[in-house]
């Protein structure tokens, strides 16, 4: 640094009289007070320096040693301050600390400290001017608080603001700010190019109540947002989309001030989730017609249990809701009691239509619907496992059942299910070798084998249909899929 003259500091206040003296580099003061100073800044966490009008460095408390790496010998030897900043901050420097020998106003400034290793970190400097006889400059001495931490916050800062300004441009979804009136504050391209204007200026003088939304109520109000919404909005040409709309509402001092949010164009989801609709609504209808023609057969191959599997289904159907069973479950067994006696249609029909009882063997025979109607049904790629439950809805809680001999829980609710509904129709309903028994006898038989042969919840549901909720078999009863 080139020389810098001393200079004469008037009308400016400053506590710190200093002696022209500066060859004793550990004290620029006189007298015991100063002593007493310099042991304070030796206490100091911050670091403190004091510079001679050459650029010298003079004094540097143990902070400054510590935090630079320099020693006191080494700085005895003498230091100037270009050699203790970055190089790209030197000449900002020696410009300033000209300044300050000429009278400048005392002003903080940053620097980039060089360590004695080579590394540095950043420092905000607070000058003070050394005053001597004659309030004359004899130095300066500065204060310099680390501001790492800062940096490393305003450039978290700064890349995060990067991060955002680069999602908020490149989004593939609208992205938005608006008063709550109702004007757009900000909107990135993707929004602009969703709703079909030709840049965002044009998009941000729209009123959005009336001419974007198709239906002005249904802007949602501050106490509705903060969630995701659907709605349909008018482009410019008029046409309709339909979005889904992630909205919040931001506050300032406890009061809405205005509304951001992402916007995702949804309309062509929507004709798909149309189109799946009306295509399953078409599978649907063709199941149940499949379903019921199978029925069909079973009740024409044997005419004296017409319309058993339909009152069995409107049983099975009513304990599955009893049950409180979600809707997937209760279909499953919709659809299965509709047919679960299919494999009564590869016996032979005058075991089907015998009007007395049946031999043993005859019997035996009979107990074969079950599997029968398994091996029909398990190569067709029903949504729930069907085949099964026809195969277990004779099945019984103490494996006194068949065609397997199956045990409590190893036996499907949905069979379960069924199972209790097909015994209480057939003893409801008439049959050929005995007239009806009756509702009251059939409940009697469930719960007389409650737990042991019936499931305990299922028989307890089936009471409750009955007794609670009044139900009725009807003849002419027909399932809807």
């Amino acid at each position: 640094m080139s020389n810098l003259k001393g200079a004469t500091l008037k009308n400016e206040k400053n506590d710190f009289r200093e002696s022209p003296d500066l060859k004793d580099k550990k004290f620029l003061f006189n007298g015991d007070g100063n002593e007493k100073k310099r042991e304070l800044e030796e206490r100091l966490n911050e670091m403190v320096v004091e510079i001679d009008t050459e650029g010298q460095i003079v004094y540097a408390n143990k902070r400054t040693m510590e935090k630079t790496g320099y020693t006191e010998k080494e700085l005895e030897r003498g230091i100037n301050i270009r050699k203790v900043v970055s190089p790209e901050d030197s000449d900002k420097l020696e410009k300033n600390f000209k300044g300050l020998l000429n009278g400048k106003k005392l002003t903080r400034s940053v620097y980039n400290v060089l360590r004695k290793d080579g590394s540095t970190f950043p420092v905000i400097t607070y000058p003070d001017y050394i005053l001597g006889k004659d309030d004359k400059v004899i130095g300066v001495r500065e204060l310099l608080v680390d501001i790492t931490d800062i940096k490393e916050a305003e450039e978290k800062l700064r890349e995060s603001e990067e991060r955002y300004c680069s999602l908020f441009e490149n989004s593939l979804d609208g992205i938005y700010r608006t008063t709550l009136e109702g004007k757009y504050v900000e909107a990135n391209p993707a929004l602009v190019e969703m709703l079909g204007y030709s840049s965002r200026e044009e998009l941000l003088k729209i009123d959005i109540p009336t001419q974007l939304y198709v239906r002005k109520k249904d802007r949602p109000s501050p106490e509705k947002r903060d969630r995701i919404f659907e709605t349909e909005l008018k482009k410019k040409d008029g046409s309709i989309i339909t979005v889904e709309i992630n909205s919040r509402v931001v506050y300032k001092k406890g009061k809405p001030v205005y509304y951001e949010g992402i916007v995702r164009d949804i309309t062509r989801r929507k004709l798909t989730e149309q189109k799946l609709k009306e295509s399953y609504e078409k599978l649907k209808k063709t199941l149940n017609d499949i379903i019921s023609t199978l029925a069909s057969i079973v009740e024409v191959r044997d005419p004296y249990t017409s319309g058993h599997q339909k009152r069995v289904t409107q049983l099975a159907t009513a304990i599955a809701e009893e049950m409180g069973l979600d809707n997937d479950k209760v279909e499953s067994i919709r659809i299965a009691a509709q047919i679960h006696d299919i494999g009564k249609i590869n016996l032979p029909e005058s075991i089907l239509t015998r009007p007395g009882r049946l031999s043993e063997i005859e019997y035996d025979m009979i107990k074969t619907h079950s599997q029968l109607g398994h091996d029909m049904i398990k190569n067709v790629e029903f949504p729930w496992s069907i085949a099964d439950i026809i195969l277990q809805h004779h099945e019984r809680m103490n494996g006194s059942g068949y065609p397997e001999g199956l045990k409590g829980k190893d036996i499907m609710l949905e069979a379960r299910i069924i199972g209790v509904s097909d015994v209480v129709e057939a003893m409801a309903s008439h049959r050929p070798y005995r007239p009806a028994l009756g509702i009251n006898k059939a409940l009697e038989e469930i719960n007389r084998g409650r737990g042991k042969l019936y499931d305990k919840n299922v028989v307890d549901a089936c009471n409750r249909v009955f007794k609670r909720k009044k139900f009725k078999f009807k003849v002419d009863f027909t399932p809807q899929l």
